[in-house]
C-alpha cells in the first residue's frame, strides 16, 4: 500500500509575502462569534493575533512540557510589534489582563516578582464565558490582574457597609 506524504500548505498571495520565515496564527468561526470574543476591545483582539503569531514563532516553548507556552515581553509588545509605546505598559496590562479574564489565555509564570519574561499559555476557558462554570483561578492571572480584582473586592465590600452598616457579605 502506498504512503501519501501530506502536501505542505503554501501561501496565498494575498495572505503572505512568500518569505519562509513567515508564521500564520488560525482563527476559527467558533472563536470569532463567542460571547467573550464579542467582549474584546479592538486592540484587545489585536494583542491576541500577535499573541498567536508569537506563539507559533517561538521554536523553543518557556516552559519545559507545556507545548501551549509563549512569552510576551516589552521588547516584543513594543519594540518588535509597535503596539503599545513604552510610555504607555499601562494599556498592555489592561489588554492582557482582559484576555485573561474572558479565558483567552493564563499566566503560568508572571515574572513581576522575579523581574523576568512572564509565561502565558492558551486556555479554552473561552468557551464557557457567560455560564456558570466559568471561573479564572488567581493562579491564573499575573500580578496586576490580581491586584485589580483585589481593588474591585474592597470597593464591594465599603460600598455594602455603607449600604448596609455591616461588611458581612
Amino acid at each position: 500500500m502506498p504512503r501519501y506524504k501530506k502536501k505542505a500548505y503554501e501561501k496565498k498571495k494575498f495572505e503572505s509575502s512568500g518569505a519562509s520565515s513567515d508564521t500564520s496564527a488560525n482563527i476559527y468561526m467558533s472563536m470569532l462569534m463567542s460571547a467573550a470574543w464579542r467582549e474584546l476591545t479592538a486592540r484587545q483582539i489585536v494583542l491576541y493575533l500577535f499573541c498567536k503569531a508569537q506563539y507559533y514563532a517561538e521554536k523553543k516553548k518557556p516552559a519545559k512540557d507545556n507545548q501551549l507556552s509563549f512569552t510576551m515581553n516589552q521588547a516584543k509588545w513594543c519594540d518588535l510589534y509597535g503596539l503599545y509605546p513604552k510610555t504607555h505598559m499601562d494599556k498592555f496590562y489592561r489588554d492582557m489582563g482582559a484576555l485573561i479574564s474572558f479565558g483567552f489565555i493564563r499566566c503560568i509564570e508572571c515574572g513581576a516578582n522575579t523581574r523576568t519574561k512572564s509565561i502565558y499559555e492558551y486556555s479554552s476557558k473561552w468557551q464557557k464565558y457567560g455560564r456558570p462554570e466559568f471561573e479564572i483561578l488567581p493562579s491564573e492571572m499575573t500580578k496586576s490582574l490580581l491586584n485589580k480584582r483585589k481593588k474591585e473586592h474592597e470597593v464591594a465590600v465599603s460600598t455594602y457597609k455603607d449600604v448596609f452598616g455591616t461588611n458581612k457579605i
